[in-house]
């Protein structure tokens, strides 16, 4: 039994260490152009389909409408970030890394912006139907 989940596990590792030598390689220039095409392509799409969506908004409450631009901000985050990483495909290994981890700080970054908007337009909107409506009988 031991010496069947040793052989198990060291297949398993020469497997996992052969997937891990496939990361990080630079790709051509042409593969890398192909690829950023087809990212901004998606990204176009993902953040008009949230557009879309977010005009449905329209006349919904206000929490709705700034749920709506957060993901339409997420959308176009997402996008870059996808986009970025492509263009990071035709770098060197510790380059490629770099500036991987690069467009994800700048996508965590454009999403915590998004999130604080969308807090403070809770709140806005929390604020105004949480005061009570003013006195309408005579003599208060």
């Amino acid at each position: 039994m031991t010496k069947t989940y040793s052989w198990t596990l060291a297949v398993a590792a020469a497997v996992g260490m052969m997937a891990l030598a496939g990361c990080n390689q630079r790709e051509s220039a042409q593969k890398t152009a192909q690829d950023v095409a087809d990212a901004r392509k998606d990204a176009q799409q993902d953040v008009a389909e949230e557009r879309r969506e977010a005009a449905d908004t329209a006349h919904e409450t206000a929490e709705d409408r700034a749920k709506a631009e957060y993901d339409v901000a997420v959308a176009q985050a997402d996008g870059q970030r996808k986009i970025a990483k492509e263009k990071c495909e035709s770098m060197s290994k510790d380059a490629q890394k770099s500036c991987k981890d690069q467009a994800d700080a700048t996508y965590e970054s454009a999403k915590a912006q998004a999130e604080s908007s969308l807090d403070a337009a809770k709140k806005s909107g929390s604020a105004q139907t949480e005061s009570p409506p003013p006195s309408t009988t005579p003599g208060q």
